[in-house]
């Protein structure tokens, strides 16, 4: 007797997509939400590479690869960029997690409860007994506080920590969100993400079926 197809695996849950709703920004026109997507990928990608390059050389390292990759947008559009990537980088607040203890696009994957969480850590800040990760957002109009922070955002952060809490099990795991455009880092007390942890499972199953093509 023929034992049947093997079942499916579930989808893994992405952490960015373990939420729905909406940032507090309204609808931008098509041309507008273009530029601001591509104005973040440009900063998010600065982050990533400038703290490998030493402090003095980093503004006209970053002029240079902005020209390269960005040449299309005006001089001053791209000085902005470098701007708001450089207030974060030299912000007092901020060094550790741009120093050589910390990783950057960490790749994460962890079974919480049965489901496989499976995403890419903006900045991973390794130490003895504490692990702290923390996301980017580079909208245009930052939370005042804590409790304005995104429900979404809330949720994706949960998932990292839990997935992180699967990793490091003998590790405190703390997260943080790091908005770029002021700059401002809020860091998450534990007690925030709990019920969103929980309800990781309810957030999987909201996802849309994979398309694969």
């Amino acid at each position: 007797t023929a034992i049947g197809p093997e079942p499916r695996p579930p989808r893994p849950l992405a952490p960015s997509a373990a939420g729905e709703e909406q940032g507090a920004d309204p609808p931008l026109p098509p041309e507008a939400a273009r530029h601001a997507a591509r104005r973040g990928s440009l900063i998010h990608r600065l982050l990533e590479r400038l703290p490998d390059v030493p402090e003095a050389e980093r503004p006209e390292a970053a002029r240079r690869w902005l020209a390269r990759q960005a040449d299309d947008l005006a001089e001053d559009l791209r000085e902005e960029m470098l701007t708001a990537a450089l207030g974060v980088l030299d912000h007092p607040d901020f060094g550790p997690l741009f120093s050589a203890l910390a990783l950057a696009e960490v790749p994460l994957a962890a079974t919480v409860d049965g489901v496989v969480v499976a995403g890419t850590a903006d900045r991973l800040l390794i130490e003895e007994g504490r692990i702290t990760v923390v996301d980017f957002k580079t909208t245009r109009r930052p939370p005042a506080s804590i409790s304005d922070i995104p429900l979404a955002t809330l949720r994706q952060m949960a998932a990292y920590v839990a997935a992180l809490e699967a990793i490091y099990p003998a590790c405190e795991v703390r997260a943080g969100v790091l908005y770029t455009h002021a700059p401002a880092l809020f860091e998450l007390a534990p007690e925030s993400l709990r019920p969103h942890k929980n309800a990781l499972q309810a957030a999987q199953q909201s996802l849309s079926p994979l398309d694969i093509e």
